[in-house]
């Protein structure tokens, strides 16, 4: 039965069973090619005799109707019994792909995926090293334009770390000269599992999955506007785009094959970050299930914000009250997980 669209009733799943009891929790989509996470607490002390490590789990916000999807699916990584609940960490299917879960490998010169592109790399080694049904690749791509995995040597190498060093060398700059577009990995849940794909940033200016405005979907709105890379050092060099009236904001960017190469990334990097002047949060009563890159619009008499925007995180909380947090244009920073 379809309940009104203020009712929430998530639903959890561990492996094929149903968890019947009380849930609160929070989802957490970060963006930036780390892992989603899961942390939800159960009144059902029960729980822990399931043999929980590795098991995956499903969680089905169903906010005014059922899902036939899964708004989160992951592995569990650890629990914490109390006497009268038990919580749960997960982390999303990627998972599979490094810390404790990834498989390491070695790359040499006689042992190598030399010629591969990215997209084809990473469906060899899934197919090769993890065969789970829960992980899909039939929606994996390759970026546009291709990397290519030629001369990556190393010993004991964690895979998701090299697919996302990969994933930033591609950027589109035959879209828009002046708007570099950027590549990451994400994973797609559908009614059977989780696919691993490849995704390009859409344009600022395209067409928003959806309009926020105070009189529909924003609950409070806050930001902060920084001066975005202006300077770049590298090799010992350094490289200003336009004037700074403002003051330096400098990047470093690393060395590439020639000066040209570099001084070429170098300025690329200066135009996707003045993509990202804003670092906007959003607390909103609808679009829980906006993705990652998509272009919202904000329709709101402050001039300084007002217009499209890029999501860049998300963050989702349940149980008596069911709360959206948007991070909007500013990439979060990386923090490594210890899984």
């Amino acid at each position: 039965m379809v309940q009104g669209n203020t009712y929430q009733q998530p639903r959890l799943y561990i492996g094929d069973k149903e968890i019947m009891a009380a849930l609160s929790g929070s989802i957490r989509f970060p963006g930036n090619n780390q892992l989603n996470s899961l942390n939800v607490k159960i009144n059902l002390t029960e729980i822990q005799n399931m043999a929980l490590h590795n098991k995956t789990i499903e969680l089905y916000l169903n906010d005014g109707s059922y899902d036939s999807v899964p708004i989160f699916r992951g592995f569990i990584n650890d629990y914490t019994p109390s006497e009268t609940s038990i919580t749960i960490n997960a982390t999303d299917m990627r998972s599979k792909l490094t810390g404790k879960r990834g498989l390491k490998l070695t790359l040499t010169d006689e042992n190598n995926y030399d010629g591969y592109t990215l997209g084809q790399f990473i469906l060899s080694y899934v197919k090769e090293f993890i065969n789970d049904d829960n992980i899909g690749t039939d929606l994996l791509k390759d970026t546009s334009p291709p990397v290519f995995m030629t001369n990556e040597r190393g010993e004991d190498i964690n895979v998701y770390d090299l697919i996302t060093k990969k994933v930033k060398e591609a950027i589109d700059v035959d879209t828009s000269i002046i708007e570099p577009l950027e590549h990451f990995i994400d994973v797609y849940e559908d009614g059977n599992n989780s696919s691993i794909v490849i995704k390009k940033h859409k344009k600022i200016n395209s067409t928003p999955t959806m309009t926020f405005s105070y009189a529909d979907g924003i609950k409070n709105l806050t930001y902060k506007r920084r001066l975005p890379a202006n300077t770049v050092t590298y090799e010992g060099r350094k490289f200003a785009y336009t004037n700074t009236p403002k003051g330096i904001s400098s990047i470093d960017v690393k060395k590439q094959n020639s000066p040209a190469e570099t001084r070429n990334l170098a300025l690329q990097n200066i135009l996707i970050s003045q993509q990202e002047t804003d670092e906007i949060s959003l607390n909103v009563s609808k679009g829980y299930n906006i993705r990652i890159g998509e272009i919202v619009n904000l329709d709101i008499d402050d001039e300084d914000v007002s217009g499209h925007h890029r999501v860049q995180g998300k963050t989702i909380s349940f149980g008596d009250k069911l709360n959206c947090s948007l991070k909007l244009n500013k990439l979060p920073p990386i923090l490594k997980d210890f899984i």
